[in-house]
């Protein structure tokens, strides 16, 4: 099925550490591929705030994502955005960044344990099956954490240690083994009335699915979920828009009939067609 609006509600600019062009280019790089809108949404990880001078850059993509939308005068519409991670490890610090920047979009992630580094870094081979469960099972506490604290607008790519775990260390993990603790998720995320994403990365990284996976989605649905975003986590310009439609037929399946954009914090729900 062809869709007429693309709309990508995650990507990254040169204002991310690991992203790669400026804002005006990305933007050039959505008007080239035909869509319809998208948030910039770079990295602000709070618990490492300080150290990494994370107000500088929060900054910085903040008022370059407002001179872009400007430049483009809709042609992409421009959602200036933040991913927020880690923000329930140190509140005062992700409230205060919330208070002072006025974003349209919020996703919150987590891409860590506390007092840990990003999952990326993770010792797979080196670690015990118990050890891989216990890690899951706190990381799904902290996911279900940050969505009971409702501040932000959407859960960014839940299942992100599984883009390592399974996709780049080739360890099998069972997601029925932590039901109980993804639907504690789904439910704080139901409660605080904010959205769950369809990461579409992972379709082009060893994983080869989304985060979360269609059982995920479709779970969340059934539990009463009616908020959905979708994003590419573009970290290129001509990475944009991958995998949308993808992600946009997988909530079709799982009965989402609408996606979500946010505007001045507000969702806007646009029929998927």
């Amino acid at each position: 099925m062809s869709y007429q609006r693309i709309i990508d509600m995650h990507t990254h600019t040169a204002n991310s550490f690991d992203g790669n062009h400026s804002a005006m280019y990305m933007c050039e790089c959505a008007a080239r591929a035909g869509l319809r809108a998208l948030a910039f949404t770079d990295h602000v990880e709070i618990d490492i705030f300080e150290q990494h001078e994370f107000n500088r850059w929060a900054r910085q993509s903040y008022f370059e994502s407002i001179k872009a939308r400007a430049a483009f005068l809709g042609k992409p519409i421009v959602y200036v955005g933040v991913e927020l991670g880690e923000a329930t490890y140190d509140v005062p610090t992700a409230e205060k960044l919330l208070n002072t920047l006025h974003y349209d979009f919020v996703i919150g992630s987590i891409h860590n344990l506390p007092g840990e580094e990003d999952f990326c870094f993770l010792d797979v081979d080196n670690t015990t099956d118990a050890g891989i469960r216990e890690i899951m099972r706190q990381y799904f506490e902290e996911e279900r954490k940050l969505a009971a604290w409702g501040k932000v607008d959407t859960i960014g790519h839940l299942t992100y240690p599984l883009r390592y775990i399974c996709g780049e260390h080739g360890r099998k993990v069972d997601l029925r083994d932590y039901s109980t603790e993804i639907e504690a998720v789904l439910k704080a995320v139901i409660h605080s009335g904010i959205a769950l994403e369809i990461n579409t990365s992972g379709l082009f990284q060893q994983i080869q699915s989304t985060m979360p996976g269609e059982e995920v989605i479709a779970l969340y649905r059934h539990l009463g979920g009616e908020l959905i975003t979708i994003g590419s986590d573009a970290h290129y310009g001509e990475h944009l828009g991958r995998g949308i439609t993808t992600g946009m037929a997988l909530a079709r399946r799982c009965g989402f009939g609408k996606l979500t954009v946010f505007q001045d914090r507000e969702p806007i729900q646009i029929p998927m067609e």
